[in-house]
C-alpha cells in the first residue's frame, strides 16, 4: 500500500495486480448531522487567531488506533494534522483518550479524569461499534454527551459513527438521536461507504480492515477524510458567514431537558486514587499506570478464597446505580466472585472472570443495579472460587456509581 497526493488526506487505494483502485465515499451521506455550529465557529476563530487549543479524542479501540501501523497513522492523529494544516497553527495539543473494548458507559465515568482534566476546546466522541443499540447505551451515550457539553470549558463536541463492515451493525440509530437533539455535528462511516460495500463497488473490505472492524492504515486514512469532510464543510460555512454571523457571541447556556432518565451524566468512577474501601483480604494494586491505555491499574486485587472488599456509600456517595468494573481475563485458571448489595444474601450476583476470547483481556463492566431510589448503599465482593488456590487474582479495577 502507498499513498498519493496530500500526505495528510490522500485518497486511499490498493493494488490489485497492476490495477490501482481508488476508494471514495459519499460526502453528503457521510455527514450524519450538521448540528449547531456555534461552538465549532468559536473554535475556528480561536485557531485562526493562533491561540492555544486542545483537541481530545474519546472512544474505543478505533480511536486508540488499533491496527494502525503507528500512532501517527490512526484517524485521530490525522484529524489533528488536518487542524494543524488547515489553520497553520502549531499551538495545538493532541490528547488521544481511546481505550479498546470500552463503551460510552465507561466513557461517561472516566471523561472527567481522561478528557475534561485537559480543559479541552474540542472533544470528538466514537463509541458506535462498542455500544449496543439499546436503551442502556442510549442513556449512557446521552449522559456522556451532556457531561461534555455542560462542562466548565464548554468545548465544541462532535461525533463519529463507525460500523461493522461485514453486516452494517452499528448503534448509530440511538447515537444519532442524541446528536440531533443536542446539535452535535456527526460523521457516519455507514453513510459514507456501506452502500458501496453492498453494491460491490468496494470489492474487498480487507482493503480497509483485516477483521471487518478495525481499520488498517488505509482505513484510518479514509476515516480521517470522512471526519475532515464534516469539519471542512462547517469551516467553509464559517468562512462564508464570518462577516455577518454571530461568531463572537456568547455560547448559549441553556441546559436542555434530558431524553432519558439520565443517570450517567453524574457517573463517578471510584478506584484506589479516590476511594478507600474496607479491605478484608483484598489488596491495593500499586502497579504504576503508564498511560490511559494501561487501563487495568489503580484497583484492588483478591487473590485467595473468601477475600472480601466492602464499599460503604454514605450520604456523600449516595447513588441510584452501581456497576463493577473488572479484568475479564484470558489467563487461566480465573477466579469467580460474588457481589452482594445491602447485605441481601438471597440476590447475590456471580461474576466469572474468565474471558473466552483470544485477542486480549477485556475491561468489563457488570451493572449490578440501575435506576433505584437514590440513597446510601453497601457493596460487598467476595472471592468464592479460587480454583484450589491456583487462580489468578480477581482484579477489581473500579466501581462506577450513577446518581
Amino acid at each position: 500500500m502507498r499513498a498519493a497526493g496530500n500526505p495528510v488526506f490522500s485518497a486511499p487505494f490498493y493494488e490489485n495486480g497492476d490495477e490501482i483502485i481508488m476508494i471514495d465515499f459519499d460526502k453528503a451521506k457521510a455527514i450524519a448531522n450538521h448540528g449547531d455550529t456555534t461552538r465549532l465557529f468559536k473554535l475556528f476563530s480561536k485557531l485562526e487567531e493562533g491561540k492555544p487549543v486542545t483537541l481530545c479524542f474519546l472512544g474505543g479501540s478505533i480511536t486508540q488506533g488499533s491496527l494502525s501501523s503507528k500512532p501517527t497513522t490512526c484517524y485521530a492523529y490525522k484529524v489533528y494534522e488536518w487542524f494543524k494544516e488547515t489553520f497553520k497553527n502549531d499551538d495545538i495539543t493532541y490528547v488521544n483518550a481511546g481505550i479498546g473494548g470500552t463503551t460510552s458507559a465507561f466513557g461517561a465515568a472516566r471523561c472527567d479524569r481522561d478528557v475534561l482534566s485537559h480543559n479541552p476546546d474540542f472533544v470528538f466522541v466514537e463509541f458506535s461499534v462498542n455500544d449496543e443499540c439499546d436503551d442502556y447505551f442510549y442513556e449512557s451515550y446521552e449522559g456522556l454527551i451532556r457531561k461534555l457539553l455542560y462542562s466548565r470549558n464548554l468545548p465544541a463536541v462532535a461525533a463519529l459513527f463507525n460500523f461493522f463492515y461485514q453486516d452494517g451493525k452499528t448503534s448509530e440509530r440511538i447515537h444519532s438521536k442524541v446528536a440531533r437533539y443536542y446539535g452535535i455535528p456527526a460523521a457516519s462511516m455507514h453513510g459514507a461507504i456501506y452502500e458501496d460495500i453492498l453494491s460491490g463497488k468496494i470489492e474487498d473490505i480487507s482493503t480497509l480492515s483485516p477483521d471487518g472492524l478495525h481499520p488498517n492504515d488505509t482505513g484510518h486514512d479514509l476515516l480521517s477524510r470522512v471526519v475532515a469532510n464534516l469539519l471542512g464543510s462547517i469551516y467553509e460555512e464559517y468562512k462564508k458567514d464570518k462577516e455577518t454571523s454571530s461568531i463572537g457571541s456568547t455560547i448559549p447556556n441553556e441546559i436542555k431537558a434530558p431524553l432519558t432518565v439520565n443517570s450517567f451524566e453524574g457517573a463517578t468512577r471510584l478506584d484506589n486514587r479516590n476511594f478507600t474501601p474496607d479491605l478484608q483480604g483484598f489488596s491495593v494494586d500499586t502497579a504504576p499506570q503508564k498511560d490511559v491505555t494501561d487501563c487495568f491499574k489503580n484497583g484492588w486485587l483478591g487473590a485467595r478464597l473468601h477475600d472480601k472488599i466492602v464499599f460503604e456509600f454514605d450520604q456523600e456517595n449516595e447513588c441510584t446505580g452501581i456497576a463493577v468494573q473488572y479484568d475479564k481475563t484470558m489467563k487461566r485458571p480465573a477466579p469467580v466472585v460474588s457481589v452482594m448489595v445491602d447485605d441481601n444474601s438471597s440476590e447475590k450476583i456471580l461474576i466469572d472472570a474468565a474471558f473466552d476470547e483470544t485477542w486480549g483481556d477485556l475491561l468489563d463492566i457488570r451493572q449490578i443495579f440501575l435506576h433505584e431510589k437514590k440513597g446510601p448503599h453497601r457493596l460487598e465482593i467476595e472471592v468464592i472460587d479460587d480454583k484450589d488456590g491456583k487462580a489468578v487474582p480477581f482484579n477489581l479495577v473500579s466501581v462506577i456509581i450513577t446518581r
